[in-house]
């Protein structure tokens, strides 16, 4: 992997570190455009941060039946005052000069681009202090000067908020140096001579490390054309310097001489040599959002990681080069589920691992006694200076199974002290009458001992190992207990071999026996468990909430988003998410429900998820012509999932009857077999034609009947379409007509969803 997507990375790592210099609120948006209506005349704006609750009022001029002119738009959240925004709308978008009122109180001013706060401005916060200079989509972006309420200032770049490149200056005078968002004693980079033309294509040279070079010094080189200074026009494309693709990216703001300051939006795509994809990465307000994938050089997927907004939130995933799955997480607004994960070695074998996080558990692990203090520091690594010549354990409860095998282990250092009696690992601890201890000394000596009911148990007395690193070096301390043996290793050398003993309690940490200065990390805790276990464990961890209730089918009525389906798939839903095959590639987003007509048993769903990419042309026409008695038509769905598997379904009949029972004008009778799940399913003629939505079947045990199933007209969902907030297209694509039926449903089936509902 080249350096480009590491930069990136880090400035987004390291943003977390530093976010405690900027002590501003960045306001959390969901990540939805949408048209709202904003007074009583019908006159629409456009939303850029839409959220379900929100409702807008429009005092100001309208033009077409959209916000046109200076006025003064108020927003609301469940009835609750949000924000306030006065300056210019054009064709209903913010576009010219504007104030932006929080509720915080906050105040942003400036220049308004297609809706969003871009170039010159300045925000300022009662509380917290003030920003003057660029933005970007609302985003402290570019150059800019922050003067914080304690007197303190930032002057330099910031990327995404956050202190990028520059100088800051304390309270009290004393100045000091960022660059690449590290601090460092004195800036380095110079400001870029560099000055494209603008408005024609050029080619620009990069060496290993993605600085600007000349072509013979090159790895590789870009395509860009800027619209202006900065500001690339379309799809940026970057190539090895043998000429093969590398990567393809949309930006904002590009800059001259630093990767890191580059602003990214929408997706951008990696390759390898050979043309395979490396990773895709989606992008809002240059935070990684939605799913973010990897693959290995053969195309095989190696991992995936789901982001909101710059924050892990959701799966991570990671397989090896042969398909199994290496690795399985769950991520909470950043945070690991539960601090565990599982892993997987390439023959199936799991196991549970457990990663203390020391800063998480501050709380636990830091106190401040008059012989001794604990802090954690930046590296989530325990730091304990002990002023007294005594013995002192810290720990924390990580519970284990007795009836399993499994490892514990940690990185132990002492850093500064006199000659002491040891320091190590702190396990299997229940109070101080029951417990073990594995630890070394600066001597490079180990010993393994501990007590039951108060009795003293030395179980390898003081042994000299030359595995031991001395003179304060960082020690890794080991325990595997496999079967009936305890296995004891120091810095991946096996030192002891003993029979196992019950522990006679869960909490684990460290040991120590002596005043000094000591570290502990990476305490981890392994549980071997089987594949099928762990199967058990990730299906419970993907839904923590319950498994999906039920499942039925939809389809796709335009590329943006939108679908199709019965009242009763979603009917009382909490959440409702669909899957679909695109290119061979499965595809799961969130939807939400835009309009519904339960007396046709009809709705219409978009998918809410940031990381959705318009569809290509759907490959289908909507009818509303009625269909004689006698058509042949066929349904694709998915007819009892949980039972006959994900995979779409075809089956096929004739219309049999105009109406359904009692003569309802609404349904067609068909003789198409469908079961439940295939409800909410499209039904076309044989031309691929969509002419209904397959609906229900009548109940054979209370009316002895076979094969008599009911369609929903698309009259009826064409109906319900127009009354929908947003206009949309409806699909009128004649190509699949002369295909044949095998072509047909191969290509329908990739606009045909799964919908799952709790």
């Amino acid at each position: 992997m080249n350096k480009k997507i590491p930069v990136i990375r880090a400035a987004l790592t390291l943003c977390l570190l530093f976010c405690q210099l900027l002590p501003f609120n960045t306001h959390s948006q969901t990540l939805k455009d949408e048209w709202v209506v904003c007074n009583a005349a019908g006159c629409k704006l456009l939303d850029p941060y839409f959220s379900d609750g929100v409702t807008i009022k429009w005092e100001g001029p309208c033009q077409n039946g959209k916000a046109h002119g200076f006025g003064k738009l108020t927003k609301y959240k469940d009835g609750e005052y949000e924000s306030t925004y006065e300056g210019e709308y054009k064709d209903g978008i913010r576009e010219g000069k504007g104030t932006f009122t929080h509720k915080d109180g906050s105040v942003a001013k400036g220049n308004f681009v297609d809706g969003q706060l871009t170039g010159y401005g300045t925000r300022t916060s009662e509380d917290d202090g003030r920003y003057e200079g660029e933005f970007i989509n609302y985003r402290y972006h570019g150059k800019g000067t922050y003067y914080y309420a304690n007197g303190s200032k930032f002057e330099g770049f910031f990327v995404s908020d956050h202190i990028y490149s520059g100088k800051f200056t304390n309270y009290d005078g004393k100045v000091s140096y960022y660059q690449s968002s590290r601090p460092v004693d004195k800036i380095t980079q110079e400001e870029s001579t560099y000055k494209p033309e603008i408005g024609i294509k050029l080619t620009e040279y990069f060496d290993n490390d993605w600085k600007r070079c000349k072509p013979k010094n090159a790895a590789y080189y870009r395509l860009v054309k800027y619209q202006s200074p900065n500001k690339p026009a379309g799809v940026v494309k970057d190539y090895y310097i043998t000429g093969e693709l590398q990567s393809e990216f949309t930006s904002p703001y590009l800059d001259y001489e630093d990767e890191g300051k580059n602003f990214h939006e929408g997706t951008s795509t990696w390759y390898y040599k050979n043309g395979q994809i490396q990773q895709i990465r989606h992008y809002f307000n240059n935070n990684i959002n939605g799913t973010n994938t990897f693959y290995y050089d053969d195309g095989q997927k190696s991992a995936e990681l789901e982001y909101s907004y710059g924050v892990l939130n959701g799966r991570v995933l990671q397989w090896y080069k042969n398909g199994k799955t290496k690795l399985f997480a769950i991520h909470n607004n950043g945070e690991l589920t539960e601090n565990k994960y599982i892993e997987f070695d390439e023959t199936g074998a799991a196991a549970l691992v457990y990663i203390e996080n020391f800063r998480k558990n501050k709380e636990i692990w830091t106190s401040k006694e008059s012989n001794f203090e604990t802090i954690i520091d930046d590296n989530n690594k325990l730091n304990l200076k002990l002023k007294t010549n005594q013995s002192i354990g810290l720990n924390n409860y990580i519970d284990i199974g007795q009836d399993v095998d499994y490892s514990i282990e940690c990185a132990v250092q002492k850093k500064s002290g006199k000659v002491n009696d040891g320091f190590g690992m702190l396990f299997g601890f229940k109070d101080w009458n029951n417990y073990y201890s594995f630890i070394i000394s600066e001597s490079g000596s180990f010993k393994v001992y501990g007590k039951f009911e108060g009795m003293d148990l030395v179980m390898k007395d003081w042994t000299q190992s030359s595995t031991i690193r001395k003179n304060n070096q960082p020690n890794m301390l080991k325990v595997f207990k496999f079967d009936d043996e305890f296995i004891f290793s120091i810095n991946g050398q096996v030192v002891e071999r003993m029979s196992s003993r019950s522990l006679r309690g869960n909490y684990h940490g460290l040991s120590v026996y002596g005043a000094g200065e000591y570290q502990l990390s990476n305490l981890t805790v392994k549980e071997f468990i089987s594949a099928e276990y762990a199967s058990r464990i990730v299906d419970n961890m993907s839904q923590p909430d319950n498994e999906w209730a039920g499942n039925g089918s939809g389809f796709f009525i335009n590329e943006k988003g939108y679908i199709a389906t019965n009242y009763h798939v979603i009917e009382d839903a909490k959440a409702i998410q669909i899957e679909y095959n695109q290119k061979g590639e499965k595809q799961a987003y969130a939807a939400e429900i835009v309009v519904s007509d339960k007396q046709n048993d009809l709705a219409i769903l978009k998918i809410k998820d940031p990381g959705f990419k318009y569809l290509p042309p759907i490959p289908y026409v909507f009818t509303t012509n009625i269909k004689d008695v006698g058509s042949d038509v066929f349904a694709l769905g998915y007819p009892i999932a949980n039972v006959m598997g994900d995979e779409i379904k075809f089956t096929d009949g004739k219309i049999s009857s105009k109406t359904g029972i009692e003569g309802d004008v609404t349904v067609y009778q068909i003789s198409v077999p469908i079961q439940p799940g295939n409800s909410g399913g499209p039904l076309f003629d044989n031309n691929g034609n969509l002419v209904g939505i397959t609906s229900a079947r009548l109940n054979k045990e209370h009316y002895g009947s076979e094969n008599v199933n009911y369609a929903i007209k698309s009259t009826y969902l064409k109906n319900l379409v127009d009354v929908m907030p947003t206009r949309i297209t409806l699909p009128l694509n004649y190509d699949i007509q002369k295909k044949p039926l095998t072509e047909k449903i191969k290509l329908l089936s990739e606009f045909i969803p799964i919908i799952k509902v709790k």
